[in-house]
């Protein structure tokens, strides 16, 4: 089988040929259709995650493809492959076939394009979960999105909105992105002005943060005192500082998004997800590559020139 293997951190993977894996007890045998490329991923390819994997390595922890072997499933069930250690500390899903056990698959129904199928899950429930069940963000409400070009951004900004939102504002690092966001979403291109306004003129009752760093400091200068920030992401920045004075004067509730302990709601949520996606409803971007395009994928993700997410179709 063809298959993308990495043999030096820091390097891009080759595409060569491989053995097709032999799944072992309460694993099943999986034929890829397409599998996500994200930013976890580059992290492991860089040899800076915590745990890093034994090279030669198969990167690559979320797919969509058909049961091929398995005691579980019924050959030709279509399957997710998410979890269990796939793509982390055992060989991924950038390959034409991947050995994973059983329980990291669920069901998927055909609805779904392979693409959208493999790269729907986290940035579909993520963005529901921020808006309904972190947010709980209520009609006549004016809701700021940062990173509203990308998958968890673009999907916070529609659910928002399905949510009764009086305006969605989207904030993003361009004008070519600003051109990319979902109907109804309203453009604003940042810049230190742009931050400086929105941080001395409260006008938003809810700011869902995809990205962190430092700016979100000004960010939360543009909340109303007794709003809400819903915090999801770090792409931009893993700290923060605060002027803890104002800020509590401010009255700015700061409200995390820990997917981890949600996996149950999470997956409760898929049918739903799938349902949206499939009628129109929900419109989350995908990338598409071919598997020997791998490196040029990585090289986009790294150097933000991806909006939504990226995947490679076999």
């Amino acid at each position: 089988m063809r298959a993308a293997l990495l043999h030096r951190y820091g390097q891009s993977p080759r595409i060569e040929q491989t053995e097709v894996p032999h799944p072992g007890a309460n694993e099943s045998l999986v034929e890829v259709a397409a599998a996500a490329v994200g930013h976890l991923d580059v992290t492991i390819a860089s040899g800076r995650f915590s745990v890093p994997p034994r090279l030669p390595h198969i990167g690559g922890t979320d797919a969509v493809g058909t049961i091929v072997e398995s005691d579980r499933f019924e050959p030709g069930v279509r399957v997710l492959v998410r979890g269990g250690g796939v793509g982390v500390n055992r060989p991924g899903c950038w390959a034409e076939y991947v050995a994973a056990p059983d329980t990291a698959l669920m069901e998927l129904p055909r609805s779904l394009p392979p693409a959208a199928a493999a790269t729907f899950l986290s940035p579909s429930t993520s963005g529901y979960l921020a808006v309904t069940g972190v947010a709980r963000i209520t009609p006549g409400e004016r809701v700021l999105v940062t990173g509203a070009s990308g998958a968890v951004g673009a999907a916070s900004g529609q659910f928002a909105l399905h949510a009764g939102a009086a305006s969605v504002t989207g904030l993003v690092s361009t004008h070519a992105k600003a051109a990319t966001l979902p109907q109804g979403v309203e453009p604003l291109v940042s810049s230190p002005d742009v931050l400086d306004r929105l941080a001395s003129k409260p006008m938003f009752d809810v700011l869902i943060d995809t990205v962190g760093g430092q700016q979100l400091a000004s960010l939360l200068g543009g909340v109303v005192p007794g709003g809400r920030a819903v915090l999801i992401g770090y792409t931009r920045g893993e700290a923060v500082s605060l002027d803890l004075p104002n800020f509590l004067l401010h009255d700015v509730a700061l409200l995390p998004l820990n997917m981890m302990r949600r996996r149950e709601e999470q997956a409760s949520l898929v049918p739903m997800m799938c349902d949206l996606i499939t009628s129109g409803r929900l419109a989350l971007p995908v990338h598409e590559f071919a598997l020997h395009e791998l490196p040029s994928a990585l090289d986009a993700l790294r150097n933000g020139h991806v909006n939504g997410r990226a995947a490679v179709v076999l």
